[in-house]
């Protein structure tokens, strides 16, 4: 009797799992890798925005979703961390913090869902077919959506510090192909009718950066420095550091910059919206979409950050009316 009454007991409770009534197994967490060149992820306000959003569509760490972080000081320190990571981890979604961390990954990890924030000119650097239409195992969030956005930026600097006369562009010199090679022109075309000369400074190390600063005229208000943003410059203390020694306005890549870094302004996409967006990207990859099937979507939201106390370090005075037009002023 007693026999017979577990077994219906037991039975019972299996058809009820089997409808779903009864406990069921917690489901395996979700892992998201972020992909970064350099150490400190606090100069990513992206990874801030990827987390909120992934948060507000009810991912929690630890519970439903596992977060890791692979960096490397070099692109090729990254990319042996990526592969030996690669080896032992389980990875459901890549997310890479830029233009070169997304080439890494394309090259170590093809089969691995890529969403990039953000990636520079992504039809050019090869990572999709075309924005509408990835065609590849990528998508994600471009920087700018083409060579116009980097003349925009250059003509801000100019209305901001309307004495500039030559300009140093500091660029990544792993990244010089035809979507550099593009750009370049089109800033070159720009930059002639502001009446500005410009003079390339390829760098590929933080020692370079800074002799290429001091390589510039000391030409206060006449000269400025120009970053062409890559995942190079995520940090631009000594790019800053070295500006304001010679009293050379600064034009960098990002708000944190401008507020903790001794940059002078930017003009740039707001990259803690990006990464908001991003989550979008991770859920839908998360609930079977192909990357080869979610366009790339382009910035949706610009803004102008300035700081006056970097300005009147500088000996710069900004005009009223630029300080109005900007988002966001620190003081």
């Amino acid at each position: 009797m007693t026999t017979t009454f577990c077994r219906m007991v037991l039975l019972a409770l299996a058809a009820m799992i089997g409808l779903g009534i009864g406990p069921a197994e917690k489901p395996n967490p979700l892992h998201v890798v972020i992909v970064m060149e350099g150490r400190n992820i606090r100069l990513q306000p992206q990874v801030n925005g990827l987390r909120d959003g992934l948060e507000e569509l009810k991912y929690v760490e630890g519970e439903n979703l596992n977060w890791h972080r692979i960096d490397g000081g070099t692109d090729e320190e990254l990319r042996a961390n990526l592969k030996a990571v690669l080896q032992r981890q389980r990875m459901d979604v890549l997310v890479t913090l830029g233009t070169t961390e997304t080439s890494v990954a394309k090259e170590v990890a093809p089969n691995i869902p890529t969403v990039f924030l953000p990636a520079v000119d992504p039809v050019k650097s090869g990572f999709v077919r075309s924005l509408a239409s990835p065609g590849t195992n990528l998508t994600g969030l471009t920087f700018f959506t083409d060579a116009e956005n980097l003349g925009k930026q250059l003509e801000v600097f100019k209305q901001v510090v309307p004495t500039l006369e030559k300009v140093g562009v500091l660029f990544d010199a792993r990244l010089k192909s035809s979507a550099f090679t593009e750009s370049w022109k089109r800033l070159t075309v720009i930059a002639s009718w502001l009446g500005i000369h410009l003079r390339e400074l390829p760098v590929t190390s933080s020692a370079e950066t800074a002799s290429q600063i001091a390589s510039l005229p000391n030409a206060v208000m006449s000269t400025g420095v120009f970053v062409f943003c890559s995942g190079f410059f995520k940090d631009a203390e000594g790019i800053g550091a070295a500006a304001r020694k010679r009293k050379l306005p600064l034009f960098g890549c990002n708000a944190f910059q401008v507020a903790e870094q001794n940059v002078l302004l930017s003009y740039a996409p707001d990259l803690y919206s990006l990464g908001y967006r991003g989550a979008w990207f991770v859920d839908r990859i998360f609930k079977g979409a192909k990357p080869w099937d979610l366009p790339v979507e382009t910035p949706r939201r610009f803004e102008l950050v300035i700081n006056t106390k970097v300005a009147s370090d500088i000996g710069l005075k900004i005009s009223p009316e630029m300080l109005m037009l900007a988002d966001r002023v620190f003081r």
